[in-house]
């Protein structure tokens, strides 16, 4: 719960100047709102409020910082660092760019995210920036964040996007703990978003946190995407609340995994992970038999080939356990039909 009261008005109730002629009242109650904006979050996460960079959801953050590290490059291609499978988005938003991206392959590893295989490659490619989702989407898997920042040098800017919400893992503290671990840390950046924590993805509503302020002066200066007032005063809103969403991903996987016991499929759960807003699944059945089912039942998922693996796995969101039992049904009535073939 946030406790400064100053803080908690409605977006609408921001102060202006008595007469404003600079912007014009409407620009300038969008600039209120957003250092509004910005004291909600730092205070929510224990951070400073001239750090907080509000931005268009997670997306907006990590193009925010994404464009930044791209201007002070001096290559004309430069290079990111990421693992696979990963954020489909912020991997195409990076090669989108013109980055050459470089990945650690997982797959051979259970998925695992092994720190010591993404420190190495680091000092093999010199990347400029390091993208890593904490929990890993889609796997769920997690890391030491510390041990990784600890050993990349400050001429790399890491980026970790800590927007999956999940029981077992409290980003929020360990948003605190990293910015109060590495003080000053140049190019460290902490993306949030309370579009899957808080089921508000079409509110926009995202963040950046910079541990140095010289970085956050900056992306200040280059960053002009913009969260609507409304958007804020949403978001004010349900920062006051516990997430919504960590107990339909418990029923979710609850039922994950009993379908998983009738061998439906394998729940792909990396050594060291956590239920998180999304699962990687690995199902019996073959891969053009399977989709060629889901889409008579009108079911839409993610095949692998679009975030960097085979069509043997599929991407599930677990946010809806409704949804969840309806892929399940509808995979138990293929495999039936086959068996009765």
């Amino acid at each position: 719960m946030i406790k400064n009261q100053t803080v908690q008005l409605p977006a609408s109730e921001a102060r202006l100047p008595h007469v404003e002629l600079r912007t014009g009242a409407p620009y300038a109650r969008l600039i209120a709102h957003h250092l509004q904006f910005a004291s909600v979050i730092a205070e929510y996460f224990g951070v400073e409020p001239g750090q907080v960079i509000p931005a268009s959801g997670a997306t907006g953050a990590i193009e925010a910082v994404r464009s930044h590290v791209f201007r002070r490059a001096l290559q004309s291609a430069p290079v990111l660092l990421t693992v696979s499978p990963g954020y489909w988005r912020a991997r195409e938003s990076f090669q989108g760019f013109g980055f050459k991206v470089f990945a650690v392959e997982t797959r051979a590893g259970n998925f695992k995210i092994d720190e010591t295989d993404l420190i190495n490659k680091a000092a093999e490619v010199h990347p400029d920036v390091i993208y890593l989702s904490l929990p890993n989407n889609p796997t769920g898997a997690v890391f030491d964040a510390e041990m990784i920042v600890r050993s990349i040098p400050e001429c790399t800017a890491v980026l970790l996007d800590l927007t999956l919400p999940s029981r077992a893992l409290d980003t929020r503290a360990l948003t605190q703990k990293l910015f109060r671990g590495f003080p000053g840390r140049k190019n460290l950046f902490l993306i949030g978003s309370t579009s899957k924590s808080h089921n508000t993805a079409e509110y926009r509503i995202g963040w950046a946190i910079c541990a140095n302020p010289e970085d956050a002066l900056q992306l200040k200066q280059e960053n002009r995407n913009v969260v609507s007032s409304i958007s804020v005063d949403h978001a004010l809103r349900q920062l006051k609340s516990h997430s919504p969403v960590t107990e339909l991903i418990s029923e979710s996987f609850a039922l994950l995994r009993a379908a998983e016991a009738h061998g439906e499929f394998e729940l792909i759960r990396p050594p060291h992970s956590v239920e998180t807003g999304y699962v990687l699944i690995r199902p019996t059945l073959e891969a053009s038999m399977l989709r060629n089912s889901l889409e008579q039942s009108e079911i839409s998922v993610m095949w692998g080939s679009e975030f960097g693996l085979t069509d043997e796995y599929i991407r599930l969101e677990t946010s809806e356990p409704a949804n969840i039992a309806i892929f399940i049904k509808a995979l138990k009535s293929h495999l039936r039909k086959r068996q009765l073939a």
